[in-house]
């Protein structure tokens, strides 16, 4: 069986680079010479992919989105037949958790679709004010999700967000 899992979230938050720690094949990586200034100088513009093999019955296919709603037509072919959401959230940037709301809309996001949400960034300052904000974003939403502070350069951050989504979907 395989299986779709979506990395969204703001621009810099770390969906290349989760993904790129996840997949267990090279990744397509669609990230070009960003025109205007957004923060970095590399943006992604189409959809990266990984494939992780979990076991001999199940694969999962990790996309990820380009954080500029511009580029949302996108999104929408992601969305579809979606098993799994990863949110990514940049610590400290107001844009980012801003940006959780319309999210969590645009992409359907209920108790039923496995959902984690990973505050990136920590290391740039403490992230209490980042998971406050988006623990009242998720109770306007009634959701109850796992909220990790990661680090999305390491494997061990990307390997906590794939048990966890497993284990959501176990026990549902």
């Amino acid at each position: 069986m395989h299986r779709k899992v979506a990395f969204i979230g703001s621009v810099g938050s770390g969906k290349t680079t989760i993904i790129k720690n996840l997949s267990t094949a090279n990744t397509l990586n669609t990230d070009v010479e960003s025109s205007v200034d957004i923060g970095k100088e590399l943006t992604t513009v189409g959809i990266d992919y990984g494939h992780v093999k979990v076991d001999k019955e199940m694969t999962l296919g990790l996309y990820g989105v380009p954080g500029q709603r511009k580029f949302s037509f996108i999104w929408d072919f992601v969305k579809e037949g979606l098993w799994a959401a990863v949110i990514l959230v940049k610590n400290q940037d107001l844009i980012s958790i801003d940006e959780l709301g319309y999210l969590i809309d645009f992409f359907e996001i209920d108790q039923q679709l496995p959902c984690v949400i990973g505050v990136t960034h920590v290391d740039q300052g403490m992230g209490n004010s980042t998971i406050k904000k988006i623990k009242e974003t998720l109770s306007h939403y009634k959701l109850n999700l796992p909220v990790y502070t990661i680090d999305a350069r390491l494997e061990a951050s990307a390997q906590l967000i794939m048990r966890t989504l497993i284990a959501i979907d176990e026990s549902n």
